[in-house]
């Protein structure tokens, strides 16, 4: 993880690091340390420049989705943690289980996790043991670790964008300056990210991972679709539906075919063409405003012709 500190290796029993660490330890670091513990064993780790006592808890498989809940802080949509997006976990999970311990804290019966929702998920789904160091913390630093956490596997332009808007008018009365200042981005970016997370559910569902939709990409399509967001939906259950009989999409492919479906729809309605057939060899075609006569001199007397002429030479008409 970034901005953390090395933990010097010991025995898996209560150890203190080092006063001067940062918020939480390095991923290698943590897993080398932890391998050998043992539910029940201690570690104390700083967290928010505090010492944190964690106590490490292993929760079977089948009571992982009853017995924890990722905290309401965590920016992770759980609903877009699908097979497809957790395809980097799910084999090692298989095979030899969770290595890298979440962390979290006791609320009553249920275990609150702060840093690892995606392992959480993979657990539900591979019915494995969930192992969470559980700790003593604080709403502070329940948010420094699920920071940590997302800087190690950053979430979404979409999941981002659904944080800063709940920022921009809860903490900083949509003032988008200050909002770029505390978060150390540019304006444009937080824009960039709010409009994507505008987008349908619907939509960002497509994508086998939410961040295969970049901030930029999201942004154009809210505006190529704006006003027009039910046009959007359609054609994203259009995809669904033909990604169930079998048909694959690439992140590319997806922004191509919803662009394809706004290209299509601004086209001009093609007018049918309207054919009548007055007499063998007397027909007519009426398109739009045009009607199109036609005669066949071998069918059709020359009388009836030279009337019709004569008719379409009065300067009344």
């Amino acid at each position: 993880m970034k901005r953390a500190p090395v933990i010097q290796k010991s025995s898996p029993s209560s150890t203190s690091a080092p006063a001067a660490a940062p918020a939480a330890p390095m991923v290698d670091s943590l897993i080398a340390r932890v391998g050998a513990m043992a539910k029940g064993n201690t570690i104390v780790l700083p967290v928010c420049g505090r010492n944190v006592k964690f106590t490490l808890e292993t929760v079977p498989g089948a009571q992982v989705e009853k017995s924890t809940r990722v905290w309401s802080g965590n920016e992770r949509v759980q609903e877009l943690l699908t097979e497809e997006a957790l395809d980097d976990l799910i084999p090692s999970f298989l095979l030899s289980g969770q290595q890298n311990p979440a962390f979290g804290r006791q609320l009553s019966d249920i275990i609150e996790v702060a840093d690892g929702s995606r392992r959480r998920m993979t657990a539900i789904l591979t019915s494995s043991d969930y192992r969470v160091l559980v700790g003593d913390l604080d709403d502070e630093q329940m948010d420094a670790l699920c920071t940590l956490g997302n800087d190690y596997r950053p979430t979404s332009a979409y999941e981002r964008g659904r944080r800063y808007a709940l920022r921009l008018e809860n903490e900083f009365s949509n003032n988008i300056s200050a909002l770029a200042e505390a978060e150390g981005i540019s304006r444009k970016v937080i824009t960039r990210c709010m409009n994507t997370a505008k987008l349908p559910y619907d939509v960002i569902s497509l994508f086998s991972h939410p961040g295969e939709l970049s901030a930029r990409s999201g942004e154009q399509l809210f505006k190529a679709f704006e006003g027009k967001e039910s046009l959007l939906v359609e054609k994203a259950h259009t995809l669904k539906a033909s990604r169930k009989n079998g048909l694959l999409y690439e992140s590319d492919d997806i922004i191509q075919e919803l662009n394809a479906a706004l290209l299509k729809q601004d086209e001009p309605p093609r007018e049918p063409t309207v054919k009548k057939d007055f007499r063998p060899g007397a027909t007519a075609q009426y398109k739009g405003n045009k009607v199109l006569f036609s005669l066949d001199r071998t069918k059709v007397p020359q009388s009836l012709i030279e009337e019709l002429e004569e008719l379409l030479s009065k300067p009344e008409l």
